[in-house]
């Protein structure tokens, strides 16, 4: 089998387009990034989250979420606020402005989807998103699950340095 037919490489190629898409809209539009725009996105849901909280909701390294935070700020799209329970915390919460970016975002990322999906009848969409909710279930793995086929393709031997 090629690796251009691989199940995962088709799947990141197909995530990539549509992000790609996506982020020259963004860029144009709100002057943001997706990544940014996934900020707004914790935010909107969960007003006067701390940076770790958005990190890990949605998929954010520490430094991704950061200067993310940092550049939300600069454009007044959100506030930052001492938490009154915890000095060291700083909470964040979307301004109007924020929310505004935050809608418009919205739709960008429903009509890129919308766009993708294009060709699909209403049955192949309900299909594939059943198909999707599957993958993402069976592809969650723990390091049991690594160690299991690292035993499996290389007997336990690992590689030295």
């Amino acid at each position: 089998m090629q690796f251009k037919q691989l199940p995962a490489y088709r799947v990141r190629r197909v995530a990539e387009s549509i992000l790609d898409m996506a982020e020259e809209l963004f860029a144009r539009h709100l002057e943001i990034r997706a990544l940014d725009w996934r900020v707004l996105v914790k935010l909107a849901d969960a007003p006067g989250s701390i940076p770790t909280e958005i990190g890990r909701d949605m998929l954010l390294t520490p430094v991704q979420t950061g200067r993310s935070l940092l550049k939300l700020r600069d454009l007044n799209l959100v506030v930052a606020v001492p938490d009154p329970n915890d000095g060291r915390a700083t909470r964040y919460t979307l301004t109007k402005p924020g929310r505004s970016a935050y809608e418009a975002g919205m739709k960008i990322v429903l009509e890129v989807q919308n766009f993708a999906l294009r060709d699909l009848s209403a049955v192949e969409t309900v299909a594939l998103n059943g198909l999707l909710d599957r993958l993402i279930t069976s592809t969650a793995y723990s390091s049991a699950d690594v160690e299991r086929l690292s035993l499996a393709l290389f007997g336990g031997k690992r590689k030295s340095a």
